[in-house]
């Protein structure tokens, strides 16, 4: 046992996940095993210890004794990872206004032109009706697409879309 496993006062078990972040290449050392160089950062909370630790997927299956929950967590980030590389290359189409969207995951994502040269978007949920539009401006209808992935998944996270 290394790092915070072997020091007295440290709960070894009964931690909660609150958080789990994907850094998007192995950069963060591991703050349980203090061994471990890691990508997903499992953001861990116990009632009898201050301080959260950010700790890896094996970390994070002995403090909380699942050893199912960590794997689903970066297997979910994983995936997301993979579909936001590949977000750009979808077939995005062209509204009548002459604006870029999307249709997916019953969702209608719409980008478009927000001031001199800036970027923003909406994303409407198609069943209910509800939407929300960026607050924030892009440099490019690229990066405003991205920008709109990002809300999705936040979305979605929230329980916008279950189909």
């Amino acid at each position: 046992m290394t790092g915070k496993w072997s020091r007295s006062g440290i709960p070894h078990k009964g931690w909660t996940c609150v958080n789990v972040e994907d850094l998007e290449e192995p950069s963060a050392i591991c703050e349980m095993c203090e061994s471990q160089e890691i990508r997903y950062v499992h953001y861990m909370t116990h009632p009898d210890n201050a301080e959260m630790l950010g700790v890896g997927c094996v970390c994070a299956e002995k403090m909380e004794q699942d050893y199912e929950a960590p794997r689903m967590r970066e297997r979910v980030l994983r995936s997301a990872s993979q579909r936001r590389r590949n977000w750009l290359r979808r077939k995005w189409r062209i509204s009548h206004s002459g604006n870029s969207y999307l249709n997916t995951d019953g969702l209608n994502i719409s980008i478009f032109r927000k001031g001199s040269g800036n970027w923003g978007g909406r994303i409407l949920e198609r069943s209910s009706g509800r939407s929300v539009e960026s607050r924030k401006r892009y440099a490019t209808e690229d990066a405003a697409k991205l920008g709109a992935f990002d809300g999705m998944i936040f979305l979605k996270a929230k329980g916008w879309a279950k189909t």
